[in-house]
């Protein structure tokens, strides 16, 4: 993906079945949480670190790309573009969700915003587009918030 020459228009990312998006969605949520269980059980290791000036990791992303990306390919057995687009979609949602708690709520399940996504919202994720750019870190899908507002209103 880094052959994107600057100027040309990104890539798409196609849509998905929204059955395979929740998986994939089940996936990185499992992951999220292990990531947060490690780094609960290193903090008392972590905390000299952080003392000694080492906070610049602090806002290095948790999420391992290659990681994240074998998980998907190995217990969802998508081919190699399939599991690129669940990437996509789901750390674009993910980015989405944690920058608007209003649009979590929207999206929730249940009245609380504490479980899964809707079938709305999970329809939603699946299908609308989700825009590529580049920036320094690389290449970054994201969901237009006014669009998946709009989509999530109108049911």
């Amino acid at each position: 993906m880094d052959d994107i020459t600057p100027g040309a228009t990104p890539p798409r990312v196609p849509p998905v079945e929204p059955d395979l998006l929740g998986s994939a969605i089940f996936l990185f949520s499992e992951y999220l949480q292990r990531v947060a269980d490690l780094e609960i059980d290193e903090d008392g290791e972590d905390a000299e670190d952080a003392e000694d000036g080492e906070e610049e990791d602090s806002e290095e992303s948790p999420i391992n790309m290659r990681e994240v990306l074998d998980l998907f390919a190995e217990e969802l057995g998508t081919s190699v573009p399939m599991t690129l687009t669940l990437y996509m979609r789901v750390t674009a949602l993910y980015r989405l969700l944690a920058a608007s708690p209003s649009l979590a709520r929207m999206a929730a399940a249940d009245e609380e915003g504490g479980g899964g996504l809707s079938e709305d919202a999970l329809l939603a994720f699946a299908r609308l587009d989700v825009r590529v750019s580049r920036t320094e870190a690389g290449l970054v899908a994201d969901f237009d918030a006014r669009e998946l507002r709009d989509a999530l209103s109108n049911g």
